[in-house]
């Protein structure tokens, strides 16, 4: 008899190893619907939904799935695969540690798609300084887990959502924290920090159903409050 072993971040998504992103997100999304922690019911056999979301986050980045790549083994039938069980805690926390890796990896994207509009419409410094100011916003962003998620569950954020809809929930946070500090002195990394955040809530709302987003607050327009400040 073969020898068991887990299975491959592609064999726990049903996908090949050649699936294109789209592929990858596709089956990612139909796997979350079903493994969720509030509406998946236990069938041995199955991956859990931290297995799930692990492989989410090691294929979706190109960095970590070539990575990844060099050290998978040739696939062996399914049927010889075992699987790690997690107490219900771990679950929890696996889950939530999934979510995180997601708010992280929005967050930075709608960075650097934010970053480039700046540099093209009304640049304040070089690419470089930008990129320093995301890498600050991707870190507070992806804080305080829990109270984001649940603030964007009270809004209406179905399962799938909840990683935006707390990347969003976070930048409300961070740019309400801009506005009480601003009477204290704005800097130009101040400054860039609120244009990236107001055009990155505007490229991940583009996810979500307009009532969502209305629910989460809107746009934070938080350049134009600080800007009154001047």
């Amino acid at each position: 008899m073969p020898e068991a072993r887990t299975r491959t971040h592609y064999e726990l998504l049903g996908v090949a190893p050649t699936c294109s992103f789209d592929e990858l997100r596709s089956a990612y999304r139909r796997l979350a619907r079903e493994r969720h922690p509030d509406v998946a019911i236990h069938k041995p056999g199955l991956g859990t939904m931290a297995e799930v979301n692990e492989a989410w986050r090691i294929l979706s980045d190109t960095e970590l799935r070539r990575q990844y790549d060099r050290t998978v083994s040739v696939p062996v039938p399914i049927a010889t695969t075992t699987f790690v069980r997690y107490p219900a805690g771990a679950r929890r926390q696996a889950w939530a540690a999934g979510v995180q890796a997601q708010m992280a990896r929005l967050a930075r994207l709608a960075g650097r798609s934010a970053t480039q509009t700046l540099l093209i419409r009304s640049p304040r410094a070089p690419r470089s300084a930008y990129e320093l100011v995301v890498d600050d916003l991707v870190a507070s962003l992806s804080r305080d887990i829990e109270s984001r998620i649940r603030s964007a569950r009270a809004a209406g954020a179905a399962p799938l959502d909840l990683a935006v809809g707390a990347t969003l929930v976070g930048i409300r946070t961070v740019a309400d924290s801009m506005r009480r500090d601003a009477p204290l002195g704005i800097t130009t990394e101040t400054m860039m920090a609120a244009e990236l955040l107001d055009r990155m809530w505007d490229v991940l709302a583009h996810e979500l159903p307009v009532q969502l987003t209305a629910s989460l607050g809107g746009n934070p327009h938080v350049a134009q409050a600080l800007t009154r400040h001047l």
